[in-house]
């Protein structure tokens, strides 16, 4: 069941497009985590097949290697998808990121950033 959004407010709106940062932010940590997988399993793959580790760390590297990007490329697919939906979220509220992006750059070249 989806969950009517029609009747929140500018707030209501501004606190769930928060919420949601916040669960991207920690999802970022996973990520991150994905990619050390991706990189941890390849040296130990590459000692393992050419480095003299011998052939059952090479297989444990190369699976730790498919598990690392399968991790990475879901958890990037679904974060890119969650920043789009903040951002329509915070459209919605009627507030425009890329305003307030050049508004702190304009303070920024007048010294008070």
């Amino acid at each position: 069941m989806a969950l009517d959004t029609s009747n929140w407010t500018r707030e209501d709106l501004v606190r769930e497009a928060k919420l949601q940062t916040d669960a991207i932010q920690r999802l970022n940590v996973w990520l991150r985590l994905g990619y050390s997988l991706v990189a941890a399993g390849f040296i130990v793959g590459y000692w393992g097949f050419y480095g003299g580790g011998g052939t059952g760390f090479g297989v444990l590297g190369v699976a730790v290697l498919v598990l690392g990007a399968a991790l990475a490329v879901v958890l990037k697919v679904g974060t890119t998808n969650a920043k789009r939906n903040v951002r329509a979220i915070l459209d919605a509220a009627g507030v425009d990121l890329d305003a307030r992006g050049k508004k702190g750059e304009r303070a920024e070249k007048n010294g008070r950033g």
